[in-house]
């Protein structure tokens, strides 16, 4: 059995377990203790961790694959587990003093990223002084690094700063997604030095400076496909977790008044059937976008990239439609707080939010891009 097959049997093993978990989780605001060293003793974490440096070196088919089945028992732990493998991948990109300084003493690190350029970066000797507030700081309760985006003479730059110098302030308070502990980070002033920071460009281009500390072709890789398709995955993966759990509960839901069974009326038959083919082409999609862009052993060209962001976007948008879809045909009993398919509506309704999965904003860019029009230079793509 290979590396990634072992990786994505654990994640499967795991996700019942994420499913008992997946109330309390969202109870507490952040992922439990239990459930994030499960992660790490899995070895998840490391998953796209250069060797040189401790970890797997696989690529993004095994993130997804990981993240997809951990999305199936729990939403906001799949998202997590998603973010946290991506951003070790993103750590593996800047200069190699910092990968030293990260990977000292094990071969991935809790790093949430918050990329906007909000905050203020005023260059003095040997680096920077960083200040600013940023908000989605998925994982952040559990971090040791945090990355920051701000201003810089190159522009649009990532700041990387242990988590000891940041604040965090305790704001998650949502509706879906609340066991990913996306609270605030706050930076007051610190120095982050030279080699602890990297622009934003080089990284959308895959162009960084950890692509040549590495020979493998995923240090190569432009960020926002990467991120779009990991993101979806465990979108996905909640979607499906949630079909098998009302494929279940046709068989034993019995109506109170005419005492049918659910599962032997035609219009549930339906639905289940549409559902399931619909998850299966979003999947099939997925796959594909994810195997074209690592067939590429270089760099990925705008309307590649524009490509990539528009099957990330759909898969999340077909599994929004069959999660509601499910949620509406499981009955109002569904809707009891210890229900899943209440609170898997409500995590995918608000990971459908995220800016890189905006429909309309990523259709219109694909068709920008494949017509030969510029995009503009603040577009995710």
């Amino acid at each position: 059995m290979t590396r990634g097959n072992d990786l994505l049997v654990r994640a499967r093993k795991l996700a019942p377990q994420l499913a008992e978990r997946a109330r309390a989780a969202e109870e507490l605001r952040r992922l439990p203790e239990e459930t994030v060293r499960d992660m790490a003793d899995a070895g998840f974490l490391e998953v796209l961790v250069p060797k040189s440096r401790g970890g797997a070196e696989l690529d993004l088919a095994d993130l997804a694959g990981i993240a997809r089945e951990l999305g199936s028992g729990c939403a906001s732990t799949g998202w997590v587990a998603a973010i946290y493998m991506l951003h070790n991948w993103v750590l593996s990109l800047f200069p190699e003093k910092a990968q030293d300084e990260v990977f000292a003493e094990r071969p991935y690190a809790f790093a949430p990223c918050a990329l906007a350029p909000t905050g203020r970066a005023r260059p003095v000797d040997g680096g920077h002084r960083v200040t600013g507030r940023w908000s989605w700081g998925t994982g952040v309760m559990h971090a040791d690094w945090v990355m920051v985006g701000a201003p810089a003479e190159a522009g649009p730059t990532v700041f990387l700063l242990p988590a000891a110098e940041v604040v965090v302030h305790d704001v998650w308070f949502t509706s879906g997604m609340r066991a990913t502990g996306s609270n605030d980070i706050e930076v007051r002033d610190r120095f982050v030095p030279a080699h602890r920071a990297v622009p934003l460009a080089d990284l959308v281009r895959g162009a960084a400076p950890g692509a040549a500390s590495h020979e493998g072709a995923a240090y190569r890789r432009p960020l926002v496909p990467m991120l779009a398709l990991a993101g979806a995955a465990p979108v996905l993966g909640a979607a499906e977790g949630l079909l098998a759990r009302f494929q279940e509960r046709l068989g034993e839901r019995v109506s109170a008044y005419s005492g049918t069974r659910q599962a032997d009326r035609t219009g549930a038959q339906i639905r289940l059937g549409r559902a399931t083919a619909e998850l299966a082409a979003a999947g099939l999609l997925l796959d594909d976008a994810i195997a074209a862009l690592q067939a590429r052993t270089g760099g990925a060209g705008l309307l590649e990239r524009a490509r990539a962001r528009l099957a990330a976007t759909q898969v999340v948008a077909t599994a929004r439609g069959v999660v509601n879809d499910i949620a509406l045909a499981a009955g109002a009993s569904a809707q009891l707080m210890h229900m899943p398919f209440q609170r898997v509506q409500r995590d995918v309704a608000t990971i459908s939010g995220h800016l890189a999965f905006d429909l309309d904003d990523t259709y219109a860019l694909y068709g920008r891009v494949a017509l030969g029009l510029d995009p503009g230079p603040a577009t995710l793509v």
